[in-house]
């Protein structure tokens, strides 16, 4: 079973407390929308779960593995891929071989030995996973893959993010913000993404400010205001309660 769990979260900076005890569980096949306000703490949230930054207090789960101290390469090794506010991607590199590093996990190696095989020119190792990441692409709208990184749109950009994750098979998926600055192609082709990985048992975390967009898209909605999940609920239970419009939308 794929499932996250996040048990009493705290993450303070200096004085200022930006996570108060967040707890969360998304299980197999589901699509949690994570809402907010800026500042409220998602892009924190997720970069604790990830790995790239270190909580204070609280546990974090993957299925039944304790994560909490794991690097980011463990947690992807147990399962975890996500896609970041600002996308991560190698310039100097093509948008097939971007892609195909989402595969290193599979191979038990990390980025950083895919990319020097890509630099050198040496695909051997990874020619099984080279057709896999055509038909990704293909999947997410992304076209040309031969081009350089550098020279793609930022909605392209996401989408490659999007695709490296596909490439990686995951559990347990962190999407921070993917529809931001994607043309209609483009997200045509993460809603695409979504189904696949929802048919896949993910355990998906999607956090975005357009409510109009993601609402059909996901299962439940949790509404994080002030590093506290105040509301944790179906859709629209979410949309109709007081407490997010007074929250979120900042309606009486």
């Amino acid at each position: 079973m794929n499932e996250l769990r996040c048990l009493d979260l705290f993450k303070s900076y200096g004085g200022v407390r930006v996570l108060q005890g967040v707890t969360l569980h998304v299980g197999s096949g589901e699509i949690l929308g994570l809402v907010g306000a800026n500042g409220a703490g998602k892009s924190t949230l997720i970069d604790i779960i990830s790995g790239q930054l270190e909580h204070d207090a609280g546990h974090i789960y993957l299925d039944d593995t304790l994560t909490s101290g794991a690097g980011t390469v463990a947690r992807a090794r147990h399962g975890l891929a996500r896609t970041f506010q600002h996308p991560q991607v190698a310039g100097d590199l093509t948008v097939r071989e971007n892609v195909l590093v989402g595969g290193a996990v599979h191979k038990l190696v990390g980025a950083a030995q895919v990319l020097r095989a890509v630099a050198k020119g040496i695909f051997s190792p990874y020619d099984d996973q080279l057709e896999e990441v055509e038909d990704v692409c293909a999947e997410v709208a992304l076209h040309r893959i031969d081009r350089l990184a550098a020279d793609v749109t930022f909605g392209e950009l996401r989408l490659i993010e999007i695709a490296r994750v596909l490439m990686a098979r995951p559990k347990v998926v962190l999407l921070d913000e993917p529809f931001s600055g994607v043309g209609d192609s483009g997200v045509q082709g993460i809603i695409v993404a979504l189904a696949q990985l929802r048919r896949a048992g993910c355990a998906v975390v999607l956090v975005d400010h357009n409510i109009d967009l993601i609402a059909p898209l996901v299962d439940r909605m949790a509404l994080l205001s002030q590093g506290q999940i105040v509301i944790d609920t179906d859709v629209q239970s979410c949309l109709a309660s007081a407490v997010f419009r007074k929250t979120y939308i900042g309606a009486h």
